[in-house]
């Protein structure tokens, strides 16, 4: 017995020694269930020792967020610090014997984040400890095990600290999971909570995801004081970029009455009106979305169509779906042109009705009509320093370029604006030798209509470099000297950033299994492939992978019949400077199969075996999909 009781305190001390300095992981876990030991045997009190009278249990403290309010306005989606993805249900309800926030996920990973500087205040630099209760159920009626992190992203450089939490037993459910800051790590204004929930055996073995609960949210100081918080905070959404697999949308109309659901290989939608119908036209795109285990697709019902008078805009022997499936697997879009092989040329003339399929249950909460903005994920950007500026209507104000900003402008490149106006943003050129003229307007003066693509929510505009030439003139980068931005309204800049490229849509995006793997600077991992995976490496695929590094993360292909080599790096052994498009946040590159054939050859889809990740410094991949691009 005194064996024992010594193994759990040398236990304990260990666990205390256990920190780390900020950027690695700093985790201890207590759990809701009180282990249970016989009593130490009894030995007679020493002589010298005074009787004590025993002290009173103090009352367990008050967490800084208890839910009892009903508040959680400062929670949200974080789909960054863990790879999470899909958008969840946010309530509070009774669990456990008290209020708790509860989450229904949607997607891969629920991960759900914590506005901590609104929430904290003054008091957040003092924060040592974060701790918090984590319970979970489930549709199915049967305990499943979950587990994932507790993470922060502490500190001026956003070091990522981890506490790990199971609930593994239907006794010990919920558990509590407390993280703490090692010394001398701060937490600071725009810094990351999040709990993830990156194991849920009940997804894996049912179909169906466990509901996430959250209580007892406890931020405590270095003495033990808990921290209050205050819940009027407001969790700020992460900045919306454009998913890889989508096109951005303008001038959509949303189908009135078309939120529905049905079982497998069952339709349902709406009778179509005569100015629903007008919208379909050559260009035009259709955005569904859904949550099913499967894409859903259009089924187009209309008697005077020489196809006939019910139709399926699907191949009908693979069920494989034409269209553009978002990243989280929660929308599909489908542009006219790829419905033409199944509803004909002037479909939109002849339906009358149109339906939704799947062949799966599914359900449908929106099905839109837009067209393609040409608005892009950009790619290889670098942002103009000191462009943040505002003016009047009709005046302008930018920046004085340097040499090597206006070397970013040349054929291929992108210009983006990000922006507060009624009306987009345009460019103006100042530049003494331009033969065009010394002050030039990047837009027709005629009817001040820009040539830019524009997001959805007016608030950044794209030009390519070619857009800009008939203004500007052929060589124009050469002329700049000065760039300025211009508006018919009162407008304010907030950032100016030059491209290289594009993250390009993709189609038919398969989800690599097993890819979510991690490592250090120089050190690959990977997976296997399957024959149907190797497959899917043809000219023109491209390769998306979803990262977290400080610089990017490039392929290694191994297969010992391949002539090149059995191994072999996917990048310049030079330079290391990667030939795949890097989104603007550095958290996904893109590789289409030409850029990979200087380093693995012409058919290297049938020579890999492993395919794996490597990097220049520690690294860390969500997730790698292959898909075709158009």
């Amino acid at each position: 017995m005194k064996a024992r009781k010594i193994m759990a305190l040398l236990l304990t001390a260990a666990m205390a020694l256990s920190l780390v300095a900020c950027g690695g992981s700093a985790t201890t876990e207590t759990t809701a269930e009180t282990a249970t030991e016989a009593p130490a045997e009894e030995t007679a009190p020493a002589a010298e020792a005074e009787t004590e009278a025993p002290a009173e249990e103090a009352a367990p403290a008050t967490p800084s967020i208890d839910f009892e309010d009903g508040v959680f306005g400062f929670v949200g989606v974080n789909t960054k610090i863990a790879g999470g993805s899909g958008d969840f249900a946010f309530s509070v309800e009774d669990f456990a014997g008290s209020k708790a926030l509860k989450v229904v996920p949607s997607g891969k990973v629920p991960c759900v984040g914590l506005q901590v500087d609104a929430l904290l205040g003054e008091n957040l630099a003092k924060v040592k400890t974060i701790e918090m209760s984590v319970g979970t159920d489930n549709a199915a009626g049967k305990f499943y095990a979950t587990s994932g992190n507790l993470y922060a992203l502490a500190g001026e450089n956003n070091d990522k600290l981890n506490a790990e939490w199971s609930v593994y037993l239907e006794t010990a459910n919920p558990k509590t999971v407390t993280l703490t800051l090692p010394d001398g790590c701060t937490m600071v204004e725009g810094n990351t909570v999040a709990l993830a929930m990156e194991v849920d055996n009940c997804k894996d073995k049912t179909g169906t995801p466990s509901n996430l609960y959250i209580d007892n949210i406890t931020f405590k100081d270095a003495d033990g004081n808990v921290l209050a918080a205050d819940t009027a905070a407001v969790y700020e959404a992460e900045a919306a970029g454009a998913d890889p697999n989508l096109m951005v949308l303008s001038n959509v109309t949303e189908l009135e009455g078309f939120a529905t659901s049905a079982a497998g290989w069952a339709q349902a939608g709406i009778d179509l009106t005569d100015e629903q119908r007008a919208l379909l036209v050559p260009g035009s795109v259709i955005e569904i979305e859904y949550s099913a285990d499967a894409p859903v697709w259009l089924v187009a019902i209309g008697e005077t169509n020489p196809l006939g008078g019910w139709l399926r805009g699907v191949n009908q022997e693979t069920f494989v779906v034409d269209g553009y499936v978002a990243s989280d697997k929660t929308k599909v879009q489908y542009t006219y042109e790829q419905l033409v092989p199944y509803f004909g040329e002037d479909f939109g003339q002849h339906v009358t009705t149109l339906q939704c399929e799947s062949s799966v249950d599914w359900e449908v909460f929106s099905v839109k009509i837009g067209t393609n903005a040409g608005f892009v994920n950009l790619a290889g950007a670098t942002e103009l320093e000191g462009f943040a500026t505002s003016a009047a209507g009709w005046a302008q104000a930018g920046i004085d370029l340097t040499d090597e900003q206006r070397a970013l402008l040349v054929p291929g490149s992108i210009i983006e604006i990000e922006y507060s106006a009624e009306a987009p943003v345009w460019l103006v050129a100042i530049g003494e030798t331009n033969p065009l003229g010394g002050w030039l307007r990047g837009v027709n003066q005629e009817t001040f209509v820009v040539d830019g693509a524009v997001n959805a929510d007016n608030t950044k505009v794209q030009y390519t470099y070619e857009q800009l030439v008939p203004y500007f003139g052929e060589d124009f980068g050469q002329h700049v000297t000065t760039l300025q931005c211009e508006s018919s309204v009162d407008w304010e800049v907030y950032s100016v950033k030059i491209g290289n490229g594009a993250i390009k849509p993709c189609k038919n995006a398969t989800e690599l299994e097993g890819f979510a793997t991690s490592a250090a600077g120089w050190a690959q991992a990977g997976i296997d492939l399957t024959d149907e995976q190797r497959a899917l490496l043809v000219p023109g695929c491209v390769i998306n992978i979803q990262y977290s590094a400080e610089a990017p993360v490039w392929l290694v292909a191994i297969g010992e019949t391949n002539p090149l080599g059995g191994w072999l790096r996917g990048v310049n052994q030079e330079t290391f400077v990667v030939d795949g498009a890097v989104n603007a946040d550095n958290t996904m590159v893109q590789y289409t199969y030409e850029q990979l054939v200087p380093y693995f050859g012409e058919d290297f889809g049938q020579h890999v075996t492993t395919l794996q990740c490597e990097s220049s410094v520690d690294w860390e991949v969500y997730g790698v999909s292959i898909g075709m691009a158009e």
